[in-house]
């Protein structure tokens, strides 16, 4: 990973709230000292709809405090056909490092555990 964002940090991020959150319409979870807090925001019309799912990462252990946001954002029209979509970060305070390390961290473990022995 080399910057909150990247390919490699969503990846990581997909991996462990994939494998964390309780179920599709869970709204707050823990993993480890990381809380998570989950949003939707969603609108609709005749000729489209878009769906705004953010994630809320906070860390308050002993190992530093650190904030992200994690956006995933869907557009369709009319025909319920996915016409945009994209999932970002930002970072909202803390140590980026700290949060990179971690989120590297969670989602090697998970990997990790899942593979067939």
């Amino acid at each position: 990973m080399k910057r909150i964002g990247d390919k490699g940090f969503l990846h990581a991020w997909q991996t462990i709230r994939a494998a964390t959150q309780p179920g599709p319409e869970a709204n707050f979870w823990h993993v480890g000292e990381v809380t998570w807090h989950r949003h939707r925001l969603s609108h609709s019309c005749p000729d489209f709809a878009v769906v705004d799912e953010v994630y809320r990462l906070d860390h308050t252990g002993k190992a530093g405090r650190w904030s992200v946001l994690v956006t995933m954002e869907t557009w369709w029209d009319n025909t319920r056909h996915v016409i945009r979509a994209q999932v970002w970060a930002a970072h909202l305070g803390g140590s980026k490092q700290l949060i990179q390390s971690w989120m590297a961290h969670e989602a090697e473990a998970l990997m990790r555990r899942q593979r067939p022995d």
